[in-house]
């Protein structure tokens, strides 16, 4: 009886420390080609914010979200597999590294504050070893991190990342490739469970407005069940 006791006097102390290290980050992706929304701007500081280079508000919105306090990224365009319209600053595989790299710097100096990158597509050109490095020679240059977005299972961004020394994380969910508010949900609860299994969870959405409602109505929740944390802190120093 009295280990009985001890051990569950030890559980009830250990419990609480287990639901604070669940943690989640949040990433909104796609910033830029419209003012910061205002659902957005009422989310919590927490909620990290990534945007397109050469957009209409890129330089303003970074500047706002860095004033609402959020991590910011640099939501860089490079080349998917399949055809698709692409942005006016994206990396391809048919360049050569020097206009690669220049057109990387030129997108940085677009997002002010920017503390890493994460991909914009890019199921072809994550697959590519060389054209990777590139990207991560330029960002260990800049003291900056990389979030591997995972559009195909075959990237090798992460990867790069790691042996060029910069800090590497890499997306866990999508939560609103369906963009549905019963769809959001899920997803939302997917990265809560999966934060509670694994300790911390990057989750990636857009600014739609359903994405942002689901979000807002479900903050309590989610609050009660994981903490949510800025991207920045799941970086690791580099080794």
């Amino acid at each position: 009886m009295k280990w009985f006791v001890r051990f569950s006097l030890i559980w009830l102390l250990i419990l609480p420390c287990g639901v604070q290290a669940a943690r989640l980050a949040i990433v909104i992706d796609d910033l830029g080609y419209q003012l910061m929304p205002s659902p957005l701007s009422a989310l919590p500081p927490q909620i990290s914010v990534s945007v397109l280079p050469d957009t209409p508000f890129d330089q303003q919105t970074a500047r706002q979200a860095q004033q609402e306090q959020r991590d910011v990224l640099l939501h860089m365009p490079m080349q998917p597999s399949r055809p698709a319209p692409l942005e006016l600053t994206t990396l391809t595989a048919a360049m050569k590294k020097d206009e690669l790299q220049a057109r990387l710097r030129h997108a940085l100096t677009r997002v002010p504050g920017a503390i890493g990158m994460n991909n914009h597509m890019g199921s072809l050109l994550t697959e590519n070893p060389t054209a990777m490095r590139w990207v991560m020679e330029v960002l260990r240059q800049q003291h900056l991190g990389f979030l591997d977005s995972r559009t195909t299972p075959k990237s090798v961004a992460e990867h790069q990342a790691q042996a060029a020394h910069i800090p590497a994380l890499r997306r866990h969910v999508f939560i609103d490739h369906i963009p549905t508010e019963d769809f959001i949900r899920r997803q939302l609860r997917r990265a809560i469970q999966q934060a509670q299994k694994q300790g911390a969870v990057i989750a990636i959405g857009h600014p739609h407005p359903v994405t942002l409602a689901t979000i807002t109505a479900m903050l309590p929740e989610m609050q009660q069940e994981v903490t949510l944390v800025r991207l920045s802190e799941l970086f690791t120093p580099a080794g």
